[in-house]
């Protein structure tokens, strides 16, 4: 008499053989939303197919939820929020991408089977988007719902390919604008009798640092003796409150060598920050004493929020009579006058400190009027030569002759 096979206890699923010779496990996990779904994974062999199954039931004993085949896209957005953005991305990022689901994609596609969501689908509800909210929305929307995707397709749930990646919505890019050198002296100047922030904004023209790295910045980070600046951190607000995150990306982490002019403005800072810690406390008035040591505080002891860098900024331009910009154009206006100064795209890319040097060459370094004057000069120069014409034209026979 044969031996009877042992039948499994509940719930710890099922490995059968299918008719074209693949094994098929069968298990119930929890989903985002709350609740069961059976879930089947595949393989060649019974002892592949085997470990997924024990993996799937390891992650239900673990409380991890599941994805299945027919979740849909509101379920997915939920799931990748919470469990795989919120976690691994920064506070800011998340913001943006859940405002993104929340505001557009949900209510547009939340019902959709994601599985089942197919490119021209996906095209006309991006162009209805565009449509209702702009181009440059729906490009954003698009961008946010391919994250979701790339990362869907990391799940075992059978999604083999990333439609948003092939619907393209057509907006213009706007980089924003930069100021030549006279422009951002003025600025500079009235900076200088207008706000104490004035070495934040050197920094921000000299060294083309993001403004929350400038509020990030801790004393730590400086050595005024060296004349060293070490970018380490940047400081943002997020639903948590104005923290301290790493920098955008791996590349921003860099030392960067202080400028000449900086070194008195920051010893000045130095000086009035423990001038007004001495006045508020013989005053009896509250002072935040701050453990990381920023170098740019308020009149309270706390670190400088960028929001506060921004309407700064605002009040001088508009005293100076300056035309409209923000801190990230000071950031672009540094890396368009070091390309106009001749500066290597690989010596410009180091101190802004990009990742991609096409990100310097195509955003931060417009081609300004006099060097594009020059160039056409050049050009004008050369074709106004007949003899030296005549001798290329002589090369170019020898060598065609071999």
């Amino acid at each position: 008499m044969p031996r009877q096979r042992k039948r499994n206890p509940n719930g710890s699923g099922t490995v059968t053989k299918r008719s074209d010779g693949r094994y098929q496990a069968a298990v119930y996990v929890p989903q985002p939303d709350g609740t069961v779904k059976r879930k089947f994974a595949y393989g060649k062999t019974y002892d592949e197919c085997d470990q997924k199954r024990r993996e799937l039931l390891d992650r239900a004993k673990g409380g991890i939820p599941t994805p299945t085949r027919d979740m849909t896209l509101g379920q997915w957005f939920e799931y990748w929020l919470e469990v795989i953005v919120r976690p691994n991305l920064k506070p800011k990022s998340y913001e943006t991408y859940e405002q993104a689901v929340r505001n557009h994609l949900r209510q547009r596609l939340g019902t959709k089977v994601m599985v089942r969501l197919g490119v021209a689908e996906l095209r006309g509800v991006m162009q209805r988007l565009a449509e209702e909210k702009g181009p440059k929305t729906a490009k954003q929307a698009l961008r946010v719902l391919s994250a979701a995707l790339t990362a869907a397709m990391v799940e075992d749930i059978g999604l083999t390919r990333n439609v948003a990646k092939l619907v393209h919505i057509r907006a213009t890019t706007d980089s924003g604008k930069s100021w030549d050198a006279v422009t951002v002296l003025r600025f500079l100047a009235a900076a200088r009798s207008l706000t104490v922030y004035y070495p934040a904004f050197l920094l921000l023209c000299l060294l083309g640092l993001r403004r929350a790295e400038v509020c990030g910045l801790r004393w730590e980070n400086i050595d005024l003796d060296m004349r060293i600046l070490w970018v380490e951190q940047q400081r943002q607000r997020s639903s948590a409150g104005t923290i301290d995150l790493d920098t955008k990306t791996e590349t921003s982490r860099a030392p960067l060598p202080l400028p000449a002019q900086c070194i008195a403005p920051l010893r000045w800072t130095r000086m009035r920050t423990a001038m007004l810690r001495e006045h508020a406390i013989s005053l009896g008035r509250p002072w935040f004493e701050d453990p990381d040591g920023h170098v740019f505080i308020s009149r309270t002891g706390h670190p400088l929020l960028a929001s506060n860098l921004y309407l700064t900024m605002q009040r001088i331009i508009k005293a100076e009579g300056l035309d409209k910009m923000n801190p990230k154009g000071l950031r672009k206006s540094c890396g368009t006058l070091l390309v106009h100064l001749k500066v290597h795209p690989r010596i410009v890319k180091a101190i802004l400190r990009h990742s991609r040097i096409s990100t310097t060459m195509d955003i931060y370094a417009e081609a300004l009027t006099p060097d594009i004057i020059e160039a056409v000069g050049q050009l004008d120069r050369l074709l106004r030569q007949p003899a030296r014409i005549r001798a290329l034209d002589v090369d170019g026979s020898a060598l065609d002759s071999r």
